[in-house]
């Protein structure tokens, strides 16, 4: 390796090879070049060179000659833009060298770099910051992961690597860095820092800052880049990295003065009003000689929301309050703590200021503490007294309050009886957004799929955050009406969405949807492999506000659907132990995830039980559509009784799903076969492939009952084939049908819950029997089948 020391002796890259013994220059070289390519003879010598660009001139005329003798083969390496020896010169000259110029990373081939070094799974978020930084540099990433290793920043949390704080250059880099920079005059350094604490600025907009002779060096010099953006010339640093390196070294009077100038120059542009300008006005403010408005802080706080960047809004919203921004500034300074898990602090912000104001203004913290009380802090009864105590007549903030408590708590009629008394548009950014997300449930959760869409439809302008809650809302509404292509495209346009603005806070999130829409086409393979790392990602973020629970319960039944038993299991026991009481509307989705548990574990009666109970629950509250989803799951189950409550809800909820449901439990009911494999078809048409695959397989079972055995192969192939397009999909029916064994639906139930590993008391216990019941039925199944013992019982069924 050539190092800048090194160059300063004569052969000092070969110091290692040089004898003692040869003061003459020439039989050094010899020398040199023959202890270089010693080798036993036939084999290969490979000389491999790094930075050769810092040789001393002898060091480059010993590799010249092993090159133009053939002494051995030479790899070289040189940086980009650094002078050459000239003895390698005139080898490239000569075309002895094959020339590789090596690109930067692509942000895929920095996750594949990073997976491999650190073996582990990278959070994504991660990988966008470190590929911002570099530029997929590898010599700058390697230079940063180390140092950020050896501080404790980049560590390994639960199954992810994440990064935390903000990164410090190693001192080498930062020299490297500030070699390539150069020795500036103040002029052109004026225009490197302008450009590190304010770009991209427009090339007149800098020329008015700093002396335009400068920025013309510093593009000479290759330290600024420009390019064209809707025909202006706009002017960015080189490198992000040139950038830290100058916020780190120039004086701090310097870059205040700076941000000044630049926040100026952006309140004087045309595009000043816009949201992205706005908060960067905002924030260059905060560490300049300015006293701004406290109403631009509360603007650039809603627009930092917006963007995802909660950590940067909420200290825009502390400088509001600390400018007199009054309640709006409150307002929304206690909903970010709230949504960064700060709760406490939200709670004594509030309660503090709550006597300072009356009407609309003290309309608007009631809201915001409610929720935070909801949602943060876990207190649905405190909240339920704040609303109840509220002054009605107070611009709709406290009837927004009121529809996100009863969507919350499962009370969707409630909620959407207090939405008529309110506006979303009139309401400021934050409740609307709350509001519309409630809405969006509570009509999802009803049965009316069309004015749940309209209502999210609405609430789409009003930022990024907001889609994060209104699209998980609008998704459920389109499953629970069984539209299962309309889940998918909302889906999509939270991940075009959340690739424009990409944050830690909405990235797991936006998986998480991802993870959903393929859970609810019956893509199970693919919702396990999306959902379990979102889900990690948020439970090792902290997540005070409860998504971890929210998308654990897909995961939990993607893994139950897709026979990881095991898995399922913990997971569901995860969920067993806590729910959040803002998600307590979620009740029916806990209890499917349950139900697919126990039926994935053989207990299939069990299943039903909890998910009868479950469709009772929902039905009681008015969660219709919800009800109608755990009822398709007792048909799918097995449980044909479903269909006259099924035929009534049919007529009460919109969407395929309820009239689809009723046919199927119907079929089953009767046997027939025909009408099972007819419903099999069109729950495919509308994309419930799960549905499908237990229709075709309780087909299959129905027309074997009935002796017709080629409809038999018939359907219980394709509920297979349907299965392995789900990504390896496993359900009690589909088992029942590919496993044609004599037993009732008791004994096979019996006989997977020894395959489990269940002692006779343990399977009475689960299924509420006697133990003498239990070894009564595990008699007779030997019987019918001849098998020997236990455990060659339990084969029959689990292969």
């Amino acid at each position: 390796m050539a190092t800048a020391s090194a160059r300063e002796l004569p052969l000092g890259a070969f110091a290692s090879w040089v004898q003692d013994e040869f003061t003459d220059p020439l039989r050094l070289v010899h020398s040199v070049i023959d202890s270089l390519t010693a080798a036993p003879p036939d084999t290969p010598v490979i000389v491999g060179v790094d930075d050769a660009h810092l040789l001393d001139e002898l060091s480059a005329f010993v590799l010249h000659q092993i090159v133009v003798r053939q002494a051995a083969k030479v790899i070289v390496t040189v940086r980009d833009g650094e002078p050459l020896p000239a003895a390698l010169q005139d080898l490239w000259r000569g075309s002895h060298f094959e020339r590789l110029d090596l690109q930067p990373l692509s942000m895929t081939e920095t996750a594949e770099l990073l997976v491999a070094t650190l073996t582990g799974s990278v959070d994504p978020e991660v990988v966008r910051r470190l590929w911002k930084l570099t530029r997929g540099n590898v010599l700058y990433l390697r230079n940063i992961v180390e140092q950020e290793l050896l501080d404790g920043r980049l560590a390994k949390h639960q199954a992810f690597w994440r990064w935390t704080g903000h990164p410090v250059l190693p001192p080498g880099l930062a020299e490297l860095i500030d070699s390539r920079i150069g020795a500036l005059p103040d002029p052109v350094s004026d225009v490197l820092d302008a450009l590190a604490i304010g770009e991209p600025l427009e090339l007149s907009a800098l020329a008015r800052i700093t002396d335009p002779a400068a920025i013309e060096e510093a593009d000479v010099r290759g330290l600024i880049s420009l390019s064209d953006i809707d025909g202006t010339p706009v002017v960015r640093i080189a490198h992000p990295l040139y950038g830290e390196v100058r916020r780190n070294r120039a004086p701090a009077t310097r870059l205040r003065r700076l941000r000044g100038l630049v926040a100026a120059e952006l309140a004087a542009s045309d595009h000043r009003d816009d949201m992205q300008i706005v908060v960067r006005r905002a924030t260059l403010s905060l560490d300049a000689d300015l006293k701004p408005p406290p109403e631009l802080f509360i603007r650039a706080a809603h627009g930092a929301a917006w963007q995802v960047d909660v950590g940067l809004a909420e200290r825009l919203a502390d400088a509001a309050v600390r400018a007199g921004g009054g309640a709006d500034a409150l307002f929304i300074h206690a909903f970010l703590l709230t949504w960064l898990g700060r709760g406490a602090e939200a709670e004594h912000l509030l309660s503090g200021a709550a006597d300072r104001y009356t009407g609309i203004d003290r309309a608007k913290l009631v809201f915001v503490r409610a929720t935070n009380r909801l949602f943060c802090l876990g207190d649905a009864a405190g909240a339920a007294e704040l609303i109840d105590g509220a002054e009605a007549h107070d611009g709709g903030c406290v009837d927004a309050a009121r529809v996100v408590y009863c969507a919350a708590t499962g009370d969707p009629r409630a909620a959407l009886e207090a939405s008529a008394r309110i506006v979303p548009a009139e309401l400021p950014d934050v409740a609307a957004r709350m509001a519309v997300w409630a809405m969006t449930v509570a009509a999802g959760e009803v049965g009316r799929t069309s004015e749940a869409e309209a209502i999210a439809e609405t609430g789409y302008p009003i930022g990024i955050r907001g889609y994060l809650v209104i699209i998980d809302a609008h998704l459920s509404a389109y499953w629970l009406a069984g539209r299962m292509a309309d889940a998918q495209r909302v889906a999509e346009v939270l991940r075009v969405r959340a690739s424009t603005f990409p944050s830690p806070q909405l990235s797991p999130v936006s998986v998480g949807v991802s993870g959903r829409a393929a859970l609810s086409a019956g893509r199970v393979a693919e919702a396990c492999s999306v959902l379990a790392p979102a889900v990690e990602l948020m439970r090792a973020s902290g997540d005070p506000i409860g998504w971890t629970y929210r998308y654990r319960l897909p995961l939990t039944a993607a893994l139950a659907m897709s026979g990881r038993v095991t898995e399922a299991a913990a997971s569901e026991a995860v969920i067993a132990a806590a729910c959040p009481q803002g998600w307590e509307f979620l009740a029916y989705e806990r209890a499917l995830a349950q139900a697919w548990v126990a039926a994935a574990q053989g207990a299939v009666s069990e299943a039903i039980r909890t998910i009868r109970a479950a469709a009772e629950t929902a039905g009681s509250r008015g969660q219709l559509a919800a009800e109608v989803a755990c009822l398709q799951t007792a048909v799918q189950f097995g449980d044909g009784s479903c269909g006259v409550r099924l035929s009534e809800l049919a007529s009460l909820v919109e969407g395929h799903r309820a009239g689809l449901a009723a046919r199927f439990a119907e079929a089953l009911r009767a046997g027939d076969g025909v009408g099972l494999e007819a419903v099999s078809v069109e729950f495919e048409g509308i994309g419930d492939m799960v549905a499908a695959v237990d229709a075709a397989s309780h087909a299959a079972t129905a027309f074997r009952r009935a002796e017709r055995s080629g409809s038999a192969l018939t359907n219980a192939s394709r509920a297979r084939e349907l299965a392995r397009r789900c990504g390896g999909l496993s359900t009690p029916a589909l088992q029942k049908a590919s496993v044609p064994v004599p037993f009732t639906n008791r004994e096979r139930e019996i006989v997977a819950l020894i395959g489990q590993g269940l002692s006779s008391r343990e399977i009475a216990e689960r299924l509420t029997l006697s133990v003498r019941t239990v070894e009564g039925h595990i008699y007779r199944a030997m019987v019918k089948t001849g098998a020997e013992d236990r455990a060659q019982l339990a084969r029959m069924i689990t292969g």
